[in-house]
């Protein structure tokens, strides 16, 4: 979720997001203990279904991005416009909800790169 006022959001692609985000697989190892014998591949192309006790998906993402895209993207706008529209106090707390949250993924990428940076000194 992000600001109304900003012109992009996004949907994350789990399947996209774990190589950049985890892929030693260590957060999935600890929090899932059942995907444990799986590797990256093997964990993206849904291997383990059907013969770990992982549960199947429920929804098949590249449909439900889809639909939910379109839905999130129609009332954004509508959002935006009323916003600008009106002025007033909704829109210049939007505004600055909207720095402080660059700021915040700013400041938190920053982390993650001293973090990467740590991580591969520690290595």
């Amino acid at each position: 979720v992000t600001n109304p006022l900003s012109d992009t959001f996004r949907i994350y692609n789990p399947n996209k997001n774990i190589p950049e985000k985890d892929p030693d697989l260590k957060f999935i190892y600890y929090w899932i203990s059942e995907l444990k014998a799986y590797s990256l591949p093997e964990i993206i192309q849904g291997k383990y279904i059907g013969t770990s006790s992982y549960p199947q998906t429920i929804l098949d993402w590249a449909k439900t991005r889809k639909v939910n895209g379109k839905i999130i993207s129609d009332l954004r706008k509508k959002v935006r416009e009323r916003l600008t529209l009106q002025g007033g106090y909704e829109y210049e707390s939007a505004v600055a909800a909207k720095e402080t949250v660059n700021k915040y993924w700013q400041h938190k990428d920053r982390q993650y790169k001293e973090f990467k940076e740590l991580e591969a000194e520690l290595e």
